[in-house]
C-alpha cells in the first residue's frame, strides 16, 4: 500500500463485506472446500479468507502491535492514521508501516473523507485458525 493509492473502502462498497475475516494456513484447495461446505451448511454466514501458506507467515504479519492496531481500529475507528498513532501513544511512522502492511493484506481499508484517510476493519471480528494435524504424508502415499 502506497500513500497514493490506498485501498479505498468506498470503492468496493461497505454493503459488500461480511461480518468475519478467518486468517487461516491452508492451501487453496481446503479453503475451497471449506467454503463449498459452509455453503451447504444450515449456518452459512459469510465470511471472508485470507489463507497463508505457512504459520510463520502470519506469525510474521499479526505482531503484537498490529493487533494492537487492529483492536483500536475495531473498538472505534479513528479520524486519521495521526488519530490512531496519538491514541495508542505510539510512533507515527511506525503505525503507519504497521497499518500498510495490514492494508496491504486487505485487513485494513480507508474510506476518505476529502483529503484525509481513515483506517477502518470492515469486519465485526477476526478468527485465526491455525489447524494442528498429525502428518498423514505415508497414509497418501499407501492409498495412491
Amino acid at each position: 500500500m502506497t500513500e497514493s493509492n490506498p485501498t479505498e473502502l468506498a470503492a468496493n462498497g461497505a454493503e459488500s463485506y461480511p461480518e468475519t475475516l478467518r486468517i487461516t494456513v491452508g492451501s487453496v484447495a481446503s479453503m475451497v472446500d471449506a467454503a463449498v461446505t459452509q455453503l451447504d451448511g444450515e449456518d452459512s454466514a459469510e465470511e471472508a479468507i485470507r489463507s497463508f501458506d505457512r504459520v510463520a507467515d502470519i506469525r510474521q504479519l499479526l505482531t503484537e502491535r498490529r493487533l494492537e492496531v487492529m483492536r483500536s481500529i475495531m473498538t472505534a475507528p479513528p479520524d486519521s492514521i495521526s488519530d490512531l498513532a496519538d491514541r495508542l501513544n505510539r510512533n507515527y511512522s511506525e503505525v503507519h508501516s504497521d497499518v500498510a502492511v495490514l492494508a496491504d493484506h486487505d485487513i485494513i481499508y480507508f474510506e476518505s473523507d476529502g483529503r484525509a484517510k481513515r483506517p477502518v476493519i470492515p469486519y465485526e471480528r477476526v478468527h485465526i485458525d491455525i489447524e494442528v494435524v498429525g502428518d498423514t504424508s505415508s497414509e497418501r502415499a499407501a492409498i495412491s
